[in-house]
């Protein structure tokens, strides 16, 4: 076990972010909400003017509702053409859709999303997608993961791809990718799904430390075809994001296990070439700590090479100045490698980024999305972004007010239209940014407080669209 820390000075703060060495398997923490604010007046589900900005950093052009029980698991993809492309879980139904906009994106109608798959139709428990990336021909790649049956693993990683009139489901193409990576799946990833320019596809699947280990798998072309893809068990631990820059270097957020006092540890591994080969992976030898859920930190990697990694500190036994403050840490080459070479400022207020946050390129700037309580933030940087002096601050793209306003939160609630208190909470964003603009994709749930009832209910979420076209 050893310790170390990396510390960078902005012009908001001077931040320490504390790393060290793993001591137990991995385990999953999350902060939950427990209360509910003021009721709504009610409304529709259509689109409506953008939240103020309280700052420079953009300013979005209007947000509108996606009305699905359950909205989970959304991607985002530009394709060189400028549409942007989406895919999302409709979970009460378990079923995967796909929609593309290129124009008033703020309106859910004009993604036109198109049912894939469903748990139905592959014999799965679930189903739920888990990448989505378009090359430079504009052929979409999208990677579907599920949890199976007892004694059955068919269909665990499903690959499905179209070239063209991709709002018809008759224009995909899927293969049942699970023979590869026997009772392997992408669940508890974030994004590690992968696709060069050239329409090469790779991706990492879940693991967990000391229990068992990611598989990642490849294809160089015509991936459709089983025999053109390779697998190999590489990383002990759980990927998080896996990333390529510009140069063809995958980068990877690392989840390996926990610290004595049972904080989580990010990790940072990367691979220059034959990353089916366990030999050729490159793991730092201490981890980033946080007490929060894994699902709410995010990574990017620029096309020059630039690594971000955002999470919430949430509360540890160390560094406790910095207990519930947002990090953005950033490194640049093969120094990486030492998280102690690794820049650091800490953002907003105190649990920003707990509920999710998302780091999205921008060439070689970047863009950061977060939820702060009732709000949605976005920051955006333009260069020097390891510098927090070269943010924007916040712009509020989205808010309970702004969602309670548009569609009531105790709909489909036990005491719908006479709650004490109901309130939308933003939460889990993503981000897209394209030649024509930038959009955010969240998906709020709902808390309610009925008469009489002790105890506020969460219900399930729903889809949230923000675009600055």
């Amino acid at each position: 076990m050893g310790g170390a820390s990396s510390t960078a000075t902005s012009s908001a703060a001077t931040s320490t972010a504390t790393s060290v060495g793993p001591a137990s398997s991995s385990a999953m923490v999350s902060s939950s909400r427990n209360s509910s604010s003021a009721g709504t007046s009610g409304g529709s589900s259509s689109s409506s003017s953008s939240s103020s900005s309280s700052s420079s950093g953009g300013s979005p052009g209007g947000a509108g509702t996606f009305l699905r029980v359950g909205f989970y698991d959304q991607h985002l993809a530009v394709g060189p053409d400028g549409t942007m492309h989406l895919a999302f879980l409709d979970g009460a139904a378990e079923r995967v859709h796909y929609g593309s906009c290129q124009a008033n994106c703020d309106d859910p109608a004009s993604w036109n999303p198109v049912q894939l798959t469903s748990n139905a139709q592959l014999g799965t428990t679930t189903a739920g997608p888990y990448g989505l990336a378009v090359d430079a021909s504009g052929r979409i790649h999208l990677l579907v993961s599920a949890v199976t049956g007892l004694g059955n693993s068919a269909n665990a990683l499903v690959y499905l791809t179209c070239a063209s009139n991709c709002g018809s489901a008759a224009s995909w193409t899927q293969l049942d990718l699970s023979t590869l990576a026997p009772g392997s799946s992408t669940i508890n990833t974030n994004s590690t799904f992968m696709v060069e320019p050239n329409g090469r596809v790779s991706f990492l699947t879940s693991g967990q430390y000391n229990s068992y280990s990611a598989v990642y798998l490849a294809c160089g072309g015509s991936c459709t075809t089983l025999d053109n893809w390779s697998a190999g068990v590489v990383l002990n631990g759980n990927p998080l994001y896996a990333v390529q820059d510009g140069t063809g270097v995958t980068h990877v957020s690392l989840r390996l296990g926990d610290s004595a006092a049972n904080e989580n540890l990010l990790y940072y591994a990367r691979c220059a070439s034959n990353c089916v080969t366990a030999a050729s992976w490159e793991v730092s030898a201490l981890g980033f700590l946080h007490r929060v859920g894994d699902w709410s930190t995010a990574f990017a990697v620029t096309p020059g090479g630039r690594v971000f990694m955002s999470y919430n500190q949430g509360e540890i036994t160390v560094n406790m100045a910095d207990n519930r403050k947002m990090y953005v840490n950033s490194c640049a080459g093969s120094t990486c490698m030492d998280l102690n070479s690794w820049q650091g400022f800490t953002v907003g207020d105190l649990d920003e980024g707990a509920e999710g946050s998302w780091l999205e390129p921008d060439g070689e700037g970047m863009v950061l999305a977060s939820v702060s309580g009732f709000e949605l933030h976005l920051r955006t940087c333009a260069s020097n972004c390891g510098a927090g002096g070269s943010w924007s601050g916040a712009t509020l793209v989205d808010s309970s007010a702004a969602m309670n306003q548009a569609f009531p939160p105790d709909t489909g609630s036990a005491c719908m239209g006479t709650s004490e208190s109901a309130s939308w909470w933003p939460g889990s964003p993503t981000v897209g940014v394209g030649p024509r603009g930038t959009v955010v994709v969240h998906n709020p749930d709902a808390i309610v407080k009925c008469p009489g009832d002790p105890s506020p209910d969460r219900l399930p979420s729903i889809g949230r669209v923000v675009s600055t076209y």
